[in-house]
């Protein structure tokens, strides 16, 4: 079963499905053994809602015009697919999706093939190991800050998937957990513009932040230094 989201970006209408049942989802992991690789992992479900952040990314792409006939966007946690959809609608050359999850991924192909025709590519990735051949001139990331654990790996991650000259666009709700790794990011090589935006999801209200960033000093022996 799934959700229909019809959703505005000024001249863009996006469809989007998402699953209807991630409570159901969430009942068969906690029901697993323990021991399982999806629990140690802590694969909770939660690529399978639609989030503020996706929805602010996705807005923020369609206000500021960042994509050109010849930007090669890349989407990391990619879930549902919404950023890099509109990356796709707004002109991108070559749009590649990527989720530790191959669930998430056929719902971003599913979503996809909803709003675009030509084709775009699909693939699983583990930000803590990231392939920089799936490095693109724009990268996305909706809401990837949400526990302690990926904050180390996030920096490299950012680094690796984004060619050199390229711009990274973060976005994230403000929880308490993410504010001490949010401040340290000019300390650890990225120039950072931050814009807000507030709106209404499922009747609630959000205030989103999108920061658009760039490399200024290199990990050491980051793939694309």
């Amino acid at each position: 079963m799934t959700r229909r989201h019809n959703l505005h970006f000024d001249s863009l209408t996006v469809l989007l499905d998402s699953p209807s049942n991630i409570d159901e989802r969430l009942e068969e992991l906690l029901a697993k053994d323990p021991e399982s690789e999806e629990v140690k992992d802590e694969r909770i479900p939660y690529w399978a809602d639609l989030w503020p952040s996706a929805v602010a990314l996705a807005q923020y792409l369609a206000d500021s015009k960042i994509i050109t006939p010849e930007t090669k966007v890349t989407e990391i946690g990619c879930g549902l697919g919404l950023p890099g959809i509109v990356a796709g609608m707004s002109g991108a050359k070559e749009v590649c999706f990527t989720d530790y999850l191959e669930e998430a991924l056929a719902f971003a192909k599913k979503n996809w093939a909803l709003n675009c025709k030509h084709p775009a590519s699909f693939h699983t990735l583990d930000w803590r190991d990231p392939d920089p051949k799936h490095a693109g001139d724009l990268l996305l990331a909706s809401d990837v800050a949400y526990e302690a654990r990926f904050f180390p790996d996030l920096p490299n991650a950012f680094q690796t998937l984004c060619k050199p000259g390229g711009t990274i666009l973060f976005s994230e709700p403000g929880r308490d957990i993410a504010k001490p790794f949010l401040n340290s990011l000019p300390d650890l090589g990225f120039s950072v513009k931050k814009t807000f935006f507030t709106g209404k999801l499922n009747d609630i209200p959000y205030k989103v932040g999108v920061y658009e960033m760039k490399v200024i000093t290199q990990i050491p022996n980051n793939p694309n230094a």
